[in-house]
């Protein structure tokens, strides 16, 4: 068992070299157990191993933007998709259907102080909300578009989604659109 765990923790270490910063050795015992290490003692036979070079990769800084007065804030994280996720395209609502949830996948994910706008048909629909899932009711039968953009605190425009066209295949009157679940402290 003994010598079951100092192969382990060799192999270990010969695969973690960003753990080290200095030399790494090898020691070759008396009974022929080899281990290795970093502070070899003084009566050992110790060679020294050429470990490869640690890839270290730097990440880029986030993106910051700039605000109405052309100063850089830094607590916005530009985002890198905005796309509706539900509806499909094209899709149709079946008649009785009274409801249409819009579903927007963003990355990062919405932002603390970010707002969605939902847009029906080219106009909008209600206040802009801190949520990402809208339940759209009321609508007439016929084709409809539906787009979102974020808002930022500074109440710019931070991004916007591609327009999402579906067929309602039902008869009522005045789409509203409001956000999914319980309604958003204010």
């Amino acid at each position: 068992m003994k010598k079951v765990s100092a192969t382990l923790i060799s192999l270990a270490l010969l695969t973690a070299p960003s753990l080290f910063a200095g030399e790494v050795y090898r020691v070759v015992g008396e009974d022929g157990e080899v281990t290795y290490t970093d502070s070899p003692s003084a009566n050992a036979k110790a060679e020294t191993v050429d470990m490869p070079e640690t890839n270290i990769a730097i990440a880029p800084p986030p993106a910051i933007t700039k605000d109405s007065k052309g100063e850089a804030g830094e607590d916005d994280v530009a985002y890198t998709k905005a796309r509706i996720t539900q509806p499909n395209n094209n899709a149709t609502i079946p008649p009785g259907q009274s409801e249409v949830v819009v579903q927007i996948a963003l990355e990062p994910l919405l932002q603390t102080g970010h707002l969605v706008q939902i847009y029906i048909d080219g106009r909008k629909q209600g206040s802009p909300s801190a949520a990402t899932t809208f339940t759209i009711t009321s609508l007439d039968r016929g084709k409809h578009s539906v787009r979102a953009e974020v808002i930022g605190a500074d109440k710019q425009r931070k991004t916007k989604t591609q327009t999402i066209t579906f067929h309602v295949k039902q008869h009522s009157s005045n789409s509203k659109a409001k956000p999914a679940g319980p309604t958003p402290k204010k």
